[in-house]
């Protein structure tokens, strides 16, 4: 076990990899899922198919190779990948969602903040996982940086019209209002979304 426990996550939190990492492969790919699971894979060449698949927790794979550790602050929906244990890591995004550094804007997780609003009250995750193209959803557009302080007047909620599901089973759709507070985004333009951005379902009428 290790003596500095850095991960948010407790040491028994249950994490993906492969009976290839199990045998003795080398872990070059981590990938820390939007909503917050961890996969430990080796080479490209060993893909983690259901019949390779292992679930083992995090501290486990932590004590089998202690880099690990470096990469306790990995976001959420980022990997980090090396060429070999000699090779150091190197993280990037993994998700097609807008961020503030690259949009101006991004998207709130509407799931996390309603534990803090009591003005929030998101759809269950079976709604959220079922959506279907046509139907609007409503999120929670921030137009700040991820990590600044929160202030009034820079979340706008506004409405999001499904037109397609991507390769990876998110969301597509086109934001059918403009904001108010800024100009980083306008009535038409195309996002992407996980189903924990969405805070409304628009109800059709009986």
């Amino acid at each position: 076990m290790t003596d500095d426990w850095q991960f948010d996550d407790p040491r028994n939190a249950a994490s993906l990899t492969t009976s290839f990492v199990l045998d003795g492969a080398p872990i070059l790919r981590v990938y820390h899922d939007y909503d917050g699971g961890w996969q430990f894979h080796g080479s490209p060449n060993d893909p983690a198919t259901e019949d390779v698949a292992r679930v083992v927790s995090l501290d486990s794979v932590v004590t089998r190779d202690p880099a690990i550790a470096q990469l306790h602050d990995l976001p959420f929906g980022w990997r980090a990948i090396r060429n070999s244990t000699d090779s150091p890591w190197v993280r990037e995004k993994n998700n097609p969602f807008p961020t503030y550094e690259e949009n101006g804007y991004y998207l709130d997780d509407a799931v996390w903040l309603s534990k803090f609003r009591d003005d929030l009250d998101p759809p269950s995750e079976e709604t959220r996982d079922n959506l279907s193209v046509g139907e609007y959803v409503k999120l929670l557009f921030r137009f700040a940086a991820e990590d600044a302080e929160r202030d009034d007047h820079e979340t706008e909620r506004m409405w999001v019209l499904i037109t397609d599901l991507d390769d990876d089973g998110y969301y597509v759709g086109t934001v059918e209002n403009d904001p108010h507070h800024s100009d980083k985004l306008k009535c038409g333009d195309t996002i992407s979304f996980h189903p924990l951005h969405v805070m409304a379902v628009l109800e059709e009428d009986a």
